[in-house]
This record gives C-alpha cells, sequence and structure tokens, in this order.
C-alpha cells in the first residue's frame, strides 16, 4: 500500500469519525435528558398521587369532625373538654432547677424550709 493511499483512507476515517461525533454527543446528551425527564415525571406523578389523597380525604366527614375535634378543640353536645395546660420551658426549666437544688440539700433542711416557708400563691 502506497502512502498517498493511506492518507487518503486515513483522511476518510477521520471524516467519518468526525461526522458521527457530533450526532453521537447529541444523541447521548438528549437521552440523559430524557431520562432526567422520566425521574421527574414519576416524582411528580407520586406527588400528585398523595396530594389526590388528601383532597380525597379531606371530603371525609369523619376526617373534617377529627380534625375539627383536634385543632379547633370542638366538642359534641354533652361531652366535657377537658385543656391539659403543660408549663412552658422556662417554667420547666425553673422547677427542674429548684429541683436539683433541694436534692441537694440535707433532708433536714429541706423538711425546715416546708415548715418555714408559706406555699407560693397565698
Amino acid at each position: 500500500m502506497d502512502p498517498k493511499r493511506a492518507a487518503i483512507i486515513g483522511l476518510v476515517v477521520v471524516f467519518l469519525a468526525l461526522t458521527l461525533a457530533v450526532p453521537l454527543r447529541t444523541y447521548l446528551a438528549q437521552r440523559s435528558e430524557f431520562n432526567r425527564l422520566q425521574e421527574s415525571n414519576a416524582a411528580l406523578s407520586a406527588e400528585v398521587a398523595d396530594l389526590q389523597k388528601k383532597v380525597t380525604e379531606q371530603n371525609d366527614p369523619a376526617y373534617i369532625e377529627a380534625q375539627a375535634r383536634a385543632r379547633l378543640q370542638y366538642v359534641k353536645r354533652g361531652e366535657k373538654q377537658v385543656v391539659v395546660i403543660a408549663p412552658n420551658r422556662e417554667q420547666q426549666e425553673a422547677a427542674d432547677e429548684a429541683e436539683r437544688v433541694r436534692a441537694a440539700n440535707p433532708w433536714y433542711q429541706n423538711m425546715w424550709d416546708a415548715v418555714s416557708t408559706p406555699p407560693e400563691g397565698k
């Protein structure tokens, strides 16, 4: 094989490689975008199904009644409502600190404090 013919075959091969490189790159880019969009579509479908379930749930009279009881503290006629008021964080921390101080004192000091100090609020 002479060098001239080898150079022409080499140029044809390079030309074919360059001609096919751009469409192949475009195909691979579009394929990856297609896969990404399919995943996004699946996530959105799951979200739509979840929201549809919530809409169906919110149209149920039993759910509406349960939410009114829980959020708005509604009661039926004849029922007694009990509201438990829990201490806030600062009150709880103050009570915990007082208990730690009381636990650090000897027993006779705690007994003397209980007898000599009037109860709070009276």
